[in-house]
């Protein structure tokens, strides 16, 4: 992951119906975070438009207490 990319990162472990989609803007190696400009969030499958946010905060994949390799929970799409 770098500056420029844009990613999914999942609410939760696995499961792909609650996520965020964002532009990355920085990427922490010192707190094990990245912060991202926020493009959509979808909860439950659906696009949630009442979360009004510029930017979102989360931790690196593999910074995640329930990571895993074989699901990761942050994606680059683009």
């Amino acid at each position: 992951m770098q500056v420029g990319d844009i990613v999914k990162s999942l609410d939760f472990v696995g499961i792909d119906t609650c996520y965020m989609i964002g532009k990355v803007i920085s990427v922490s190696k010192m707190d094990g975070t990245f912060r991202a400009q926020f493009i959509k969030r979808v909860w439950e499958g659906t696009e949630d438009r009442k979360f009004k946010t510029d930017t979102f905060v989360a931790p690196l994949q593999g910074n995640h207490f329930m990571d895993r390799d074989d699901q990761p929970r942050v994606i680059v799409v683009a």
